[in-house]
């Protein structure tokens, strides 16, 4: 289950995020899809986590987004990261304005919900 935190400065209007926040699924899904954990279409409830943050007063970066998404490490997802990281920001900068950078974490971890 990816945990997704995207930050956004304080130009950066609502259609935006509504833009970002529909592509973003099935994009990171598609980015973290692997034999351990395929992709197997539209997420559902527990498959994914995004929260949004407006950039504060103190914050410091010129990037209009940046995307945190931290994942469950495998192997498979290790060995091409760097490819992954880039697939969402492509996605990304095809559907926004301005500079955007992803950072992909591989976590050793544990999931639980109810």
């Amino acid at each position: 289950m990816p945990l997704v935190d995207v930050t956004y400065s304080t130009d950066v209007s609502d259609e935006e995020l509504r833009r970002l926040l529909q592509l973003l699924p099935d994009l990171i899904a598609e980015a973290v899809d692997c034999p351990e954990e395929p992709w197997t279409g539209p997420a559902g409830v527990g498959d994914i986590e995004i929260r949004f943050r407006r950039k504060g007063d103190f914050d410091v970066g010129e990037l209009r987004f940046v995307v945190e998404v931290r994942t469950k490490l495998l192997k498979s997802r290790l060995d091409d990261k760097q490819r992954r990281a880039e697939l969402i920001r492509a996605g990304i900068s095809t559907r926004v304005l301005g500079p955007v950078g992803v950072w992909l974490l591989l976590q050793d971890g544990a999931w639980s919900q109810t």
